[in-house]
């Protein structure tokens, strides 16, 4: 299998590179070398979105369907995140910044099953909130020799911390498990900037690629009882992670 791995990324390197003395060949698309955002420039920018969900019925154990795995869902939840970031290039087309971000999950489920019936939900109470802040490099190609429209490539190193809850109302209050998160993930997001004004420009990106390494520590019971790493490398771009910013360049 290593075999067979290793002779895949030595092809793949073969078909990237292109053979000695070879003549290089513009097809038009870009060139780094033109100006998109001039050295010197200082760009802030945000971006923010929110997404809330409900299922009701007539009573707690009653409710809606989901393509008839999940069924009598009964519950809601919602999803926030906001970032902001600011940078400034050292050279045209190349930047260096940082990024803040935050991220709020809630979820209330009343009742909820799957086809399975022995698997059932049922007053289960979930909240998680994470802070993030990133070391950011980005470069851009400006497309077709454009002054408005460009791809770019950012390389983001990124720490966070959090907190969680998972509890159910009981007749002593609330019961459950608290968590405490904290992560580290180094990724690559390309993504397309537009300009829509001399100053302002809209842009699009998607995470390419991200490998890190997260740490769950649980409290039940006023103790430090229990503990969750996770190391995660993905390779495939996450459409549920589009981004979508506004950037001002002064």
């Amino acid at each position: 299998m290593k075999q067979r791995l290793f002779l895949l990324l030595a092809l793949a390197g073969l078909m990237t590179t292109a053979p000695a003395g070879a003549k290089s060949f513009d097809r038009g698309l870009g060139n780094p070398k033109k100006v998109y955002i001039q050295k010197g420039t200082v760009s802030v920018g945000a971006s923010a979105g929110y997404n809330r969900f409900n299922a009701t019925g007539e009573n707690a154990t009653s409710g809606a369907s989901i393509y008839g795995v999940v069924t009598n869902l009964n519950g809601n939840a919602g999803l926030l995140t906001a970032s902001a970031s600011a940078s400034w290039f050292f050279k045209d087309n190349m930047s260096l910044g940082v990024r803040l971000g935050y991220n709020n999950t809630a979820m209330d489920i009343n009742n909820a099953g799957l086809v399975v019936e022995s698997l059932n939900f049922s007053n289960k109470h979930i909240v998680n909130q994470t802070f993030t802040g990133a070391l950011a490099f980005r470069g851009y190609i400006p497309l077709f020799d454009s002054r408005i429209l460009a791809l770019f490539g950012e390389a983001r190193l990124t720490g966070g911390f959090g907190y969680g809850k998972d509890y159910a109302e009981t007749a002593r209050g609330k019961e459950g498990t608290y968590s405490d998160i904290y992560t580290v993930a180094l990724g690559l997001y390309p993504g397309i900037s537009v300009f829509v004004t001399d100053f302002l420009a809209v842009e699009l990106s998607l995470p390419l690629l991200e490998g890190g390494y997260e740490w769950n520590i649980q409290t039940k019971g006023q103790a430090h009882d229990s503990a969750l790493t996770r190391g995660f490398v993905n390779y495939k771009p996450s459409l549920l992670g589009v981004n979508l910013g506004i950037i001002f360049h002064f």
